[in-house]
């Protein structure tokens, strides 16, 4: 039972067709290419599909090795160099996570900057840290590329920033976002010749491409500081040092002024976005216990007019002008690792930056003596004729709440749909609120 009946048609044997029918010509030589990876290229679409522990991979050995195990079976998007056609690895291998960048121009440009030829071709593994929408105001598609090299004076990692796909919007807007994406660039190039600014180590700045595109090449921040967490914010330390550092940042721009040629004001539209949401805040913060009689006094700061006023002529009644970072919030703020105290490895994302008064930064977060802190750092070695006292630091800082209110609303209406528990957004954005209604209050009797 179930064994085939012998037959001699069976076992009959027929020779073969001849080789040349059958048989394929061996495939020609592979076409040379630079820095083909050895291992497969490994696209991780989003950083919360898997545990960031997973994911980082600063230390090799047999963590990297289980890491990259574990990641080759979940996701099962392998390639081998020495197994795809040219086609499959253009797909699949040459440009990293659907943007415009391939492997190849990184690792040439890594190749440049650093002087070095790679003689060994490197692995790597590719993960995406934000999916920006454009329905949102997030700009670009920001990737972390890892490099299993071991030299010391190379980046085990690199963070890429660069415009999102240009079909996923339209001609306007993509226009827009790139000439914001252009200008950060050459807010970039300015803080590179500083080495003080505590701005990230810029590899390289391509800006001038077809179709909205281009690139910036950084240092990965996370190598040497710890993000700190938007919900939870900031401790007073923390606070401390940042003003330190943004009073720096202040100094040199009052003593080296070519920013002011090279970076162009922000666009009116900036300001719209900020104060576009203004009916859903109210909602929000009412649902939230806040007195809808703090909203219709204070309405008047909701305006891109008001906010685009305070940004650049109020310069001029509060001089001098410096040249601001603009969105100091507590995610854009690396903290050195392992420090005794808090001291700032960076800040990040320089896209919202401008010039206009040096109170701009400071907040309400700041108390007296870090106004005092912040005034001794700002007046370091300044000039003769550029003497700012610390009643006109005072000054500037009162003027700036609404201000700081306005942007910070923004920033918690853009987390609200967070799994997060952003209940202590919610409490101090309540508490901005209250106080520049109680300031506009006194101001009006």
């Amino acid at each position: 039972m179930g064994c085939r009946p012998s037959s001699p048609e069976v076992i009959t044997v027929t020779p073969p067709d001849p080789p040349s029918s059958e048989i394929p010509n061996d495939p020609p030589p592979p076409k040379s290419r630079s820095y083909r990876p050895s291992i497969a290229s490994l696209q991780i679409p989003i950083q919360d599909d898997l545990s960031t522990e997973c994911l980082r991979l600063g230390t090799f050995g047999v963590e990297k090795e289980s890491a990259l195990m574990i990641l080759l079976s979940m996701f099962l998007i392998v390639t081998f160099s020495d197994q795809s056609t040219d086609q499959e690895v253009q797909e699949n291998q040459d440009y990293l996570c659907g943007t415009e960048v391939s492997l190849q121009w990184l690792l040439q440009t890594l190749s440049d900057r650093f002087n070095r030829q790679f003689d060994e071709e490197p692995q790597w593994i590719v993960e995406r840290l934000n999916r920006p929408k454009w329905d949102d105001y997030a700009t670009s598609t920001v990737l972390r590329v890892t490099f299993g090299w071991e030299e010391d004076d190379l980046p085990k990692n690199v963070i890429l920033k660069t415009p999102t796909a240009k079909d996923l919007r339209d001609d306007e807007k993509a226009k827009y976002h790139y000439l914001m994406f252009k200008r950060e660039c050459n807010v970039y190039d300015w803080t590179q010749k500083y080495p003080k600014i505590p701005a990230p180590r810029i590899f390289h700045t391509k800006r001038h491409t077809k179709e909205y595109g281009g690139v910036v090449v950084m240092e990965d921040i996370g190598e040497r500081g710890v993000q700190q967490d938007a919900i939870k914010g900031l401790s007073v330390d923390t606070v401390r040092d940042l003003l330190r550092q943004l009073a720096v940042l202040h100094n040199i721009s009052i003593k080296q002024i070519g920013w002011n040629t090279t970076v162009a004001d922000l666009p009116p539209s900036y300001y719209s976005y900020l104060v576009s949401g203004y009916n859903d805040i109210v909602d929000f913060f009412v649902r939230n216990d806040v007195n809808h009689s703090c909203f219709t006094a204070t309405s008047k700061y909701f305006t891109s007019e008001y906010l685009q006023k305070m940004s650049t002529e109020m310069s001029e009644q509060l001089p001098p002008k410096v040249f601001i970072h603009g969105e100091p919030y507590a995610s854009n703020v690396f903290v050195v690792a392992d420090s005794k105290e808090p001291r700032i490895a960076a800040i990040i994302d320089w896209t919202g930056t401008f010039y206009g008064c040096f109170e701009k930064e400071d907040r309400l977060e700041c108390t007296t003596s870090l106004l005092e802190d912040y005034h001794v750092q700002l007046v370091e070695n300044l000039p003769d004729d550029c003497q700012i006292t610390l009643e006109a630091v005072r000054k500037a800082f009162d003027l700036f709440v609404p201000v700081a209110m306005v942007t910070f609303l923004s920033k918690v209406m853009a987390s609200k749909n967070n799994t997060e528990d952003i209940e202590p957004l919610i409490d101090r954005g309540k508490g901005l609120i209250q106080n520049v209604y109680t300031m506009t209050k006194i101001l009006e009797e």
